[in-house]
């Protein structure tokens, strides 16, 4: 006999975010999440990281905004359309990251069949490609020091999906200085829909005030991976 399981809802159209309103979601989250930048020009390559993944977030779907808040969610269904055009958003993005490095090149190509002394073009485009790979490899350095408790996160939400239920994972949430308003509606609104669907969540946080916010919301740590907190599905949660 075979089993049939609820689909796994996806999330609330309503409250996702806008295309035109990405590079304003990355300089924030940047700003707000990224470790401190000491350059503009580090500051931009962080900035770049972060509008890529929002980018793949947004095509799949999975990123929530409303006015000055943001945050990300992995775990919902996402339909056939979304996948491809994630897939495609990736492509592009890597190809527009190839182009920038070897545009440098390109240019001084074209200077020297212009007419511009050979050495000076040769050693100009090598110099300028090596400075903007060295700050996209920084940037994703330290990126990626930053990302790392996120293992503990993935381990638990691993966990709790073998005990059953809906699990999704919780991310990236931050809000403009001045719009706490906003940050309150998102969250209220992306836990109502939680609850509707019966779905638990994991989070991680990058800062103590962030920590603190999710434990105003009835997230706990997990007492198998304290760096994580957990907020269990409605009909999971014990009575009071």
């Amino acid at each position: 006999m075979n089993r049939h399981h609820p689909p796994t809802p996806r999330v609330p159209a309503d409250l996702r975010a806008r295309w035109r309103n990405l590079p304003r979601h990355a300089a924030l989250l940047q700003r707000r999440l990224g470790p401190p930048a000491s350059t503009r020009a580090l500051r931009a390559a962080d900035t770049a990281l972060w509008l890529l993944h929002l980018t793949y977030a947004h095509a799949q779907g999975r990123l929530l905004a409303r006015g000055g808040a943001v945050l990300t969610v992995r775990g919902p269904a996402i339909v056939l359309a979304r996948v491809l055009a994630a897939a495609a958003v990736l492509f592009l993005a890597e190809l527009l990251l190839i182009t920038a490095l070897l545009l440098p090149t390109a240019l001084g190509a074209a200077a020297t069949a212009a007419g511009a002394p050979a050495h000076w073009t040769r050693w100009s485009a090598l110099a300028t490609t090596t400075l903007l790979s060295a700050l996209l490899l920084a940037a994703v350095t330290r990126q990626l020091a930053a990302a790392w408790p996120a293992r503990a996160v993935d381990a638990c939400r691993r966990a709790r999906l073998r005990t059953g239920g809906t699990w999704w994972t919780v991310g990236n949430l931050a809000c403009l200085e001045d719009d706490s308003l906003s940050a309150a509606y998102l969250v209220h609104a992306a836990l109502a829909y939680a609850d509707d669907h019966d779905i638990g969540a994991v989070a991680t946080a990058r800062t103590p005030a962030l920590h603190r916010t999710y434990q105003r919301y009835g997230f706990t740590s997990d007492p198998d991976h304290p760096t994580v907190l957990v907020r269990p599905p409605r009909t999971a949660r014990p009575r009071r």
